[in-house]
């Protein structure tokens, strides 16, 4: 081929075409030219997602976020944010290209090596909310994790999604060698002789069943049980911090190692668009509405000030990112970049 100095374009020469004639006898021949017709059928590409842990760094704390799967709700209303009109919450999913019959939330748990302690935080849903969740346990194992190297537990709330992997299907500690660790006041309130659930905006069958289970999986560990206060240091770098509304004693877990921070918001906020660009909106999994709301919006002003790094249990996996502050008091929630080399 040559270039056509006149025009400024490529030309084909005689010899360029000699060459893309042998070049499509040689295709001709090559093996793949024999394959059988029902093996060269183009294959279905759909199926089960797979992978699922993704390995990063908080300074010289080694992490990986095990996804535990997902859950869709459908309709969105009332389960999430009743405080909006129908027009409001379309809208608002419209505008960031999401569908709006549907919410779809990830299940983001987080493994970290701190402090010589393998520690775990929140334990996914077990075989509580069917097939879509419970893979926190073959994940672990595709990472190279067995559940007996797990030193720590933490949950940071006492709701099925966050306890429901601490037993097999046989009742038995997943965990067997692990300390288990929750918040003081949720212990307290779940395990106590009348927990107000009365702003729950569930039927009372469902209040019952959290109830039940709460106390069931709390149960299990309670000879192994640690509980916890706002500002203790669980390990040397892993820090409780209050965030009640969405339980009594739902907390947040600062990791710290040299200049670098992770804030595990756990469910401050569920949704990486509604609850961010509107924090006062809610879910009818709130034990205290009114409080979660407060809470959100008091971690989501940190978070933006400091420039805090983010991890969100239920935001789209793996969960990390930053937050920013919007006008209008919202926040926006920027996803970081994936990182292929951990």
């Amino acid at each position: 081929m040559v270039k056509d100095e006149h025009i400024g374009k490529a030309t084909f020469t005689r010899r360029d075409a000699l060459k893309i004639a042998g070049a499509a006898g040689v295709m001709a021949a090559l093996p793949w030219s024999g394959i059988p017709e029902a093996e060269a059928a183009v294959p279905e590409l759909k199926g089960p997602q797979a992978g699922g842990y993704y390995r990063f760094a908080i300074g010289d704390v080694e992490a990986i976020v095990v996804s535990d799967g997902g859950l869709s709700f459908q309709p969105v209303q009332p389960t999430w944010v009743p405080e909006a009109s129908k027009e409001e919450l379309e809208g608002t999913l419209r505008s960031a290209f999401l569908p709006t019959d549907r919410l779809n939330l990830d299940v983001n748990t987080l493994l970290l090596n701190i402090g010589g302690e393998l520690i775990l935080v929140d334990s996914g849903a077990g075989g509580l909310f069917g097939p879509t969740l419970g893979k926190q346990r073959e994940r672990l194992a595709a990472a190279g994790v067995a559940p007996a190297q797990v030193t720590g537990v933490v949950l940071t709330h006492a709701h099925g999604d966050h306890f429901g992997g601490l037993l097999d299907g046989n009742g038995k500690l997943v965990f067997p060698n692990a300390t288990y660790f929750a918040s003081k006041t949720e212990v307290d309130f779940w395990t106590g002789p009348d927990p107000d659930l009365s702003k729950l905006r569930v039927p009372p069958e469902n209040r019952k069943v959290f109830l039940d289970n709460a106390r069931r999986y709390l149960g299990a560990i309670k000879g192994r049980l640690t509980p916890v206060s706002a500002g203790q240091k669980i390990v040397p770098g892993l820090e409780v911090v209050s965030a009640p509304g969405h339980t009594p004693g739902h907390i947040a877990l600062l990791v710290s190692s040299g200049k670098e921070a992770l804030l595990n918001s756990a469910d401050t906020a569920h949704h990486h668009v509604l609850m961010f660009s509107h924090p006062d909106w809610t879910s009818a999994f709130d034990t205290d509405p009114k409080m979660a709301a407060e809470t959100r919006r008091r971690i989501l002003d940190r978070a933006a000030a400091d420039g805090l790094r983010v991890l969100g249990y239920h935001l789209p996996f793996p969960g990390i990112g930053h937050v920013r502050a919007v006008k209008g008091g919202g926040f926006e929630w920027a996803p970081e970049p994936w990182n292929w080399t951990s």
